[in-house]
């Protein structure tokens, strides 16, 4: 099967950028990472993982630009990335920005929300991975701030919120809900619905909650990672599987 992914509708408009939230197809690995698994840190085999890697940016037709990933923790820790810097060193954080042309951002995931960003003029982008935790304590403003200090203006912000977990598909325990509502800035209620006393979390919608909190226009690609088996990894689907591991499946952003 060839190698999938989806584009945000304003964030394709903007000509000197290129992006994609891709789908677990089109690449060479096996078993539960079957095929386009693009995780380091999964126990994959690891040239399966960088072929994948490498077959992301030629999907792009950026193969003569550095593609910088990261060693997701579930923080608000943004990089600021330049040519410099080495890109097979996946640091501690949840975030990227840059202002360079050939540096391409990426974040994986599976289930938790890759969220894209770029300024209207294409100059400034940005890509964040964004669980739960992370967006309650402030992902989406952090790298907007970010994004700021490298030039970009805050109301010529774009976001788009990637393929991730959906309400129907999010179940949540109480002890979830006492830390939303310990840490959040904005009320949780909106974001939970009670059905037959169990209780499910809209991530996307409060990830675009906080877009608007910070003031950036935001869509949402509407798919849940979890329903659609066929197109992208879920670890709440693995974990219910009984799957030991699982892949993740990756969201890529450059300026050209």
């Amino acid at each position: 099967m060839d190698i999938q992914f989806k584009k945000s509708t304003e964030l394709s408009r903007i000509k000197s950028i290129a992006h994609g939230f891709f789908t677990k197809n089109g690449g060479v690995s096996t078993g539960v990472y079957n095929s386009l698994n693009c995780s380091p840190s999964s126990d994959d085999n690891q040239d399966n993982v960088f072929e994948n890697r490498r077959r992301v940016m030629a999907a792009l037709n950026a193969e003569d630009a550095k593609l910088y990933g990261l060693h997701q923790i579930h923080s608000t820790k943004v990089f600021a990335i330049n040519k410099t810097m080495v890109n097979d060193e996946f640091r501690k954080g949840d975030a990227m920005v840059t202002n360079e042309r050939g540096v391409f951002l990426s974040v994986l995931g599976a289930d938790c929300t890759p969220v894209l960003f770029s300024n209207t003029d294409g100059t400034v982008v940005g890509a964040a991975h964004a669980g739960w935790k992370g967006a309650v304590t402030g992902i989406v403003e952090a790298v907007v701030e970010n994004m700021c200090a490298l030039g970009a203006k805050r109301e010529k912000i774009s976001a788009c919120i990637g393929p991730t977990i959906h309400q129907s598909s999010y179940e949540v325990q109480q002890d979830f809900i006492d830390q939303l509502n310990e840490l959040s800035n904005i009320s949780s209620d909106p974001f939970l619905r009670e059905d037959q006393g169990k209780f499910y979390f809209d991530l996307p919608a409060y990830l675009l909650e906080q877009c608007q909190q910070s003031g950036i226009a935001a869509e949402d690609v509407g798919l849940d990672t979890y329903a659609l088996r066929d197109e992208f990894f879920s670890y709440r689907r693995n974990t219910h599987e009984a799957l030991t591991d699982y892949g993740r499946q990756i969201s890529v952003i450059g300026i050209i």
